[in-house]
């Protein structure tokens, strides 16, 4: 079977004529993702013990799970580990639902 030799230039040719993709919203913040967002969740999960954050402040105790952001980055929440803690999967379920409900509220 013969190679395809032309299938370098009409991808280069192709690469010109695709759309340039920009974030829908300017004022979005870029998740940390990759080995880097590993290693992110990996410190929360150590300073945070372990332990669901929102359950601690309802005076019980859970395993967290999940690495969330407290204010969300759709609404100008920062990357920073100041503004991320440890949740369990209810207490995460249960927030996600909440700032769905915000987020349609405010039409975003």
């Amino acid at each position: 079977m013969p190679k395809l030799q032309t299938l370098k230039p009409r991808l280069q040719a192709a690469g010109s004529r695709l759309p340039v993709l920009t974030p829908t919203r300017p004022d979005t913040v870029e998740r940390v993702r990759g080995w880097r967002g590993v290693k992110d969740r990996d410190r929360i999960r150590e300073r945070d013990c372990g332990l669901c954050q929102e359950c601690l402040r309802s005076h019980r105790t859970s395993v967290g799970v999940a690495v969330d952001h407290k204010k969300p980055l759709w609404d100008h929440g920062s990357d920073d580990d100041s503004n991320k803690e440890l949740l369990c999967q209810p207490c995460h379920d249960a927030k996600t639902a909440r700032e769905a409900r915000d987020r349609a509220r405010r039409g975003l």
